[in-house]
């Protein structure tokens, strides 16, 4: 999708994030030591801890559609 000469994201399959700058240099580290991009090492790690026990009760509302991608049907429970 283009808008301007700029290309657009798409906002149905990607969100933007704010993470401070300390954070995000630990982030970088990680990601090249795991040879992955940011947007799999975070899906990794939110995979990981989405996985656990305590988040059963939530992954009835949530469809994976990959590494770390979710489309979640906004409830509140």
């Amino acid at each position: 999708m283009s808008h301007g000469g700029s290309i657009m994201t798409d906002t149905s399959k990607f969100k933007s994030v704010g993470l401070d700058v300390k954070s995000y240099d630990k982030l970088i580290k990680i990601c090249d030591h795991q040879r992955r991009n940011i947007r799999q090492q975070l899906g990794l790690f939110i995979d990981q801890e989405f996985d656990k026990e305590e988040y059963n009760k939530y992954k009835s509302k949530v469809t994976s559609l990959g590494l770390g991608a979710i489309n979640s049907i906004h409830t509140r429970d």
